[in-house]
């Protein structure tokens, strides 16, 4: 049977608006740089939402209030080098005491707002996933898919719930984006983020993601993956975050 088909789930680079929500100021583009690049070079119509302000995502002695003054001119150059146009910032302070409702509340407008046919985070689910940033942030957003549904918060007609989820960051991913042509974009992207990745372990971990997204080509796109490079993602429906015990192997 094909799931995909009977819930409606279309190509992650076939839609014409989608939603990234970001725990910190850099995890859309270590996670998925090159699909917003790719999407927002089709038209399509791409938001960047970062949850935290990153005061604490930087080693050494740099005063917190300062690490997030610079880390928001770092997202504003990254959404450029990706061709991105719109980013919303909600504030919460970098692992402090908000909790995943808090996100929830914040995030459901922009859902009403935005309507866009896929929002993309990162996989609170993954194993080993320790920090509660992205716990938080990515199970908000689910949270949001089943609250959105059950009709719990005020919305106008007609009702709105996203038709498709995607988790980046995964250890169960079962689609993944052509990212080839855009792959440049991701990295300088990437680099814009200058108090993060400006290390000496950057050419090491940017070879990593390299050979992540080659290996992932192989995986997902068939024949036509050689030589190529993808971002994999966990894809589902709402239906699929209530209920599913196949989540992990469909």
């Amino acid at each position: 049977m094909d799931v995909r088909a009977l819930l409606g789930l279309k190509a992650l680079d076939d839609v014409q608006s989608a939603l990234f929500v970001q725990p910190h100021p850099d995890d859309n583009e270590v996670g998925a740089g090159g699909t917003m690049a790719k999407l927002a070079a089709k038209g399509c119509r791409v938001v960047a939402v970062t949850v935290t302000d990153g005061r604490y995502g930087a080693v050494g002695a740099v005063h917190p209030a300062d690490l997030a003054r610079r880390r928001q001119e770092e997202l504003v150059a990254a959404c450029t080098a990706l061709g991105v146009r719109e980013h919303i910032e909600f504030g919460f302070e970098d692992l402090g005491s908000y909790t995943e409702m808090d996100v929830v509340e914040k995030l459901v407008p922009v859902l009403l707002d935005i309507r866009p046919e896929v929002v993309v985070t990162v996989d609170p689910w993954t194993p080993y996933e320790a920090h509660p940033d992205h716990v938080k942030t990515g199970r908000a957003v689910a949270e949001c898919a089943i609250r959105l549904a059950s009709l719990t918060v005020p919305q106008t007609l007609p009702a709105f719930v996203p038709p498709m989820f995607a988790f980046y960051a995964s250890a169960y991913p079962n689609t993944a984006v052509d990212v080839t042509d855009h792959w440049q974009c991701k990295i300088r992207a990437i680099e814009a983020h200058e108090s993060q990745f400006a290390t000496p372990e950057w050419p090491a971990l940017k070879d990593y993601l390299e050979f992540q997204a080659r290996e992932a080509a192989k995986r997902f796109l068939g024949d036509a993956g050689d030589g190529r490079l993808a971002e994999t993602f966990k894809l589902l429906s709402p239906r699929q975050l209530h209920f599913f015990p196949d989540a992990m192997t469909s």
